[in-house]
Parts: structure tokens; sequence; C-alpha cells
């Protein structure tokens, strides 16, 4: 029986497969990055209730460390039931757990409408400008010198976020989606970026949203909740999704996702095996 949780081990299984450099290894997908070491890069996803053997998992291993690779898995535990114990009788070892969330059609609330500010949801039409809007909201919140909660205080952009804008462009002319708040006509604020997201393809009946960005000037309006229910309802109405899933960056991100209707399911686990590889890193 399909639970919720092996639907989104389903995605990030078709999600490897579709990755440029990947191999399978049993129930396993490899994606790799034929570039980079980044342990985030390169990772393993279980299909749904896969029952590995002891060979599977020794291929596995194998496969990454022939590409000098840490061995790594990303997945939810729920929706396969004894990958972990597996994995972890071979020597991995948690690396993080974070919970995940998830909503229906029928549980979603919203869209949310925002005094000043204008919702829309782009796809490949999207213009320059709104492109270089998410871009920014993103970028001041993740990395910028406000930097946010994940952010790296002090660092400056040069205001040029043309290959941003080119990588969310060809993110959205392969089917995915992004959203944008910004200041609605008529303000003072008319055509600021104020907060912007993204989606990732829909797989199986489902995608993931991440990248939930609200720049400093504008937080504790709502916004965030707004571009979350706008681009979420899109996703399941527009385009015929059964569910969307999420993984909050902490408690106050739960919340925030729950006020428009996201529940916690279960978790997603990252789990790895260090050793030589890791230590080079």
């Amino acid at each position: 029986m399909e639970t919720l949780e092996s639907k989104v081990n389903g995605y990030l299984h078709a999600n490897a497969r579709g990755r440029a450099t990947n191999e399978a290894c049993g129930p396993f997908h490899i994606g790799f990055d034929a570039d980079n070491g980044n342990p985030f890069l390169n990772y393993a996803v279980p299909e749904p209730n896969a029952e590995p053997t002891p060979e599977h998992i020794a291929a596995l291993i194998a496969a990454f460390e022939k590409r000098d690779r840490t061995p790594r898995l990303e997945f939810a535990p729920g929706g396969a039931p004894g990958v972990e114990e597996a994995l972890k009788e071979a020597g991995f070892e948690d690396q993080q757990r974070l919970p995940f969330m998830i909503v229906t059609a029928a549980e979603l609330v919203g869209p949310l409408d925002v005094d000043g500010v204008e919702v829309v949801v782009l796809d490949a039409t999207a213009g320059d400008e709104e492109l270089r809007g998410v871009a920014q909201a993103q970028w001041e919140a993740f990395v910028g010198e406000a930097g946010g909660e994940s952010g790296e205080s002090g660092k400056e952009h040069d205001g040029d976020f043309s290959a941003e804008v080119a990588g969310l462009r060809s993110s959205l002319e392969s089917g995915k989606f992004a959203v944008l708040a910004r200041g609605a006509a008529g303000t003072a604020d008319a055509g600021v970026p104020m907060a912007g997201g993204s989606s990732g393809p829909g797989i199986d009946g489902t995608t993931e949203i991440g990248g939930i960005a609200t720049r400093t000037a504008y937080r504790r309006r709502g916004i965030g909740a707004a571009v979350t229910a706008a681009l979420t309802r899109h996703l399941l109405e527009a385009t015929g999704l059964d569910c969307v899933w999420l993984s909050p960056a902490g408690p106050d991100q739960e919340r925030l996702y729950a006020t428009v209707g996201y529940r916690s399911l279960g978790e997603m686990l990252f789990i790895w095996k260090p050793g030589d590889a890791a230590a080079a890193e």
C-alpha cells in the first residue's frame, strides 16, 4: 500500500534517476554531481518500501567509493521501513534528521491576501525582472548581508543576478514553477520584490517546494505564508498533483507552514558512511 511517505520516496528516487550522472544499485538509485564532491550534491534514495540485502548495500558503497564520493542517502524512513536499520548494520550513521510536512488540496488554506502585496506564480513565460526578484529575495534570506536565520552575515552581492536568473529560467523551462511577492501597483513599494520560492518537478503525483524566502524588511507580515499558499495551490490544482511537501528549517518555519494547512507527517533522514572520502572534503 502506498503511503504519503512512500510517495515522497518515489519522488526523490525519480529525481535521482533523472540526474545527468546516476547509477542503480538494487532498490537504490544514486544521483551524482560529476564536478562537485560535496556530499549534499551526491546521494542515493531507496525506492518506496525497499527491502535491501547486504549485497545491495555493498554495491551502493562501492559505487560511491569508485567516484571518490562519501556514501550518503536522503529519504523518508517511514516510506521505506527496514532500510535505516540495514544501513546502520553496514556502518552508516545519522547525519541529520529534519521533519517534513505535507498538504493536499482539501487541507490547503489560501491563497492569502496581504495588504499592499501582489503574489504571482511564475512559469517559463516569466520576465527576467520577475525572476530577478525571486533571486534577490532568496539570496538576501539565505546568503546575504541581512542573512536571515540561514544566512552568512556580512556577504554582499554585486547586484548582477544574471546567473541566478538564468538558473531559474532553466528550471521553469523544465516544468518547474516559482513564486514572487512584490509591492502592489499604486503602493509606495510598487514592483519591489519582497519574497519568493520555487518548486521541483511534478513526479508521481507530488513535488517539493523550497527556497521560501522573505527579505528582511518585509518579514512579520504574512508574506511567507502567502507565497507558500499561492505556489502550493497552483501545484495542486493547475498541475493536478495529489499532494505537495516541504522540509521546514526549524520550529518557526514549521509553524508558518502549518498556518496554510501543511501538517507534519514524519522526518527526512540524511544518513552517511563517513570515512576517508568525507575527511578529504
